[in-house]
């Protein structure tokens, strides 16, 4: 069983995702196990402080090393013994996310704890001693790390065996080992006709082997056009 856990001043945001989609279905099929831990919990006060004004002077907010340090430290209360789990933290200035980072992290037998980022950004120091890895999702900028985080762990469970409705399902996606790492191809359904464009005639054919030609062929021909990097 996977088990992912998000440290985030707004646990709705993740207790609402999960249920839909890839997550709830992870769960439900007992594959992985979910939970979201209230940073202001382990507030420095009773005013439920958790960031302070950054040393140096500057706008905003910095959240601080020792609220998330007491979160992280009661969620890996609940690891067998020993473990420390991975630690994600998601910021512009991390490495860019990819679907090989998704499968790497979907191959580890390893809980996965998330560090949703909010306000000015996080203290470098709490960073440096617990966060194993640290990604973006694109050279943008959020109001949190909710969105991103989420986004990484349906990415990995999508891949784990038994999550999604078909085995091929998560292989033969964009970039999946189905299609080379490839691009996917066009897809078409009913009506055959619509605004005058048609389907494919090969589509309709019946012929199997002409089919994986063509899909294979369209695959090769949309990466050029919007990909070509994942061709070199």
């Amino acid at each position: 069983m996977r088990a992912f856990h998000f440290i985030t001043v707004h646990p709705k945001i993740i207790e609402a995702y999960r249920q839909f989609g890839v997550l709830k279905a992870a769960e439900t099929a007992g594959l992985a196990e979910i939970k979201a831990s209230d940073l202001r919990d382990f507030a420095a006060d009773k005013h439920g402080s958790v960031d302070a004004a950054p040393y140096g002077g500057g706008d905003g907010m910095v959240m601080r090393a020792d609220c998330l340090a007491n979160a992280l430290t009661e969620i890996r209360k609940s690891f067998h013994f020993g473990i420390k789990g991975k630690v994600i933290f998601t910021s512009p200035s991390g490495k860019a996310w990819t679907q090989t980072d998704a499968e790497k992290f979907a191959a580890l037998d390893e809980p996965v704890v998330f560090i949703c980022g909010r306000f000015a950004g996080v203290d470098q120091r709490f960073i440096d001693s617990e966060v194993d890895a640290e990604y973006s999702v694109g050279d943008v900028v959020l109001a949190g790390g909710e969105l991103p985080t989420l986004m990484m762990a349906e990415s990995i469970l999508r891949l784990v065996p038994g999550v999604l409705g078909h085995e091929r399902s998560a292989t033969d996606d964009s970039f999946g080992a189905g299609l080379d790492g490839l691009l996917e191809y066009p897809s078409y359904t009913r009506p055959p006709e619509w605004n005058g464009l048609k389907v494919p005639d090969v589509l309709m054919s019946g012929n199997h082997e002409a089919i994986t030609r063509w899909r294979r062929e369209e695959s090769i021909k949309k990466t050029k056009k919007l990909r070509p990097d994942l061709l070199s």
